[in-house]
């Protein structure tokens, strides 16, 4: 069974890009260390709002960029889903 973790990303920020949302990142996430990149966002009601499309700044102010899946603009924190990694089995012999 796939456990998943929900880690808090930002607040949205304004509309840009022909519609994309551009978020206020958390700047205390080293967002290099995993791909979010493709990722699926979550309000606080744990509602899909948005897809993570990139990831842009500098470490001290990142901001992401997101495709929205509603037209309703999210309110308060946001936050992406991720697979937890497990490790595999090692079988015995």
């Amino acid at each position: 069974m796939t456990k998943i973790k929900l880690v808090e990303v930002g607040e949205y920020l304004k509309n840009t890009l022909n519609n994309k949302w551009l978020l206020k990142g958390n700047p205390k996430i080293d967002y290099s260390s995993q791909e979010y990149a493709g990722k699926v966002l979550v309000d606080e009601k744990g509602n899909r709002v948005g897809k993570i499309l990139d990831i842009i700044g500098n470490i001290e102010e990142p901001y992401i960029l997101v495709l929205p899946l509603s037209e309703k603009i999210p309110q308060g924190k946001l936050y992406v889903e991720l697979k937890e990694k497990r490790g595999k089995k090692k079988w015995r012999k």
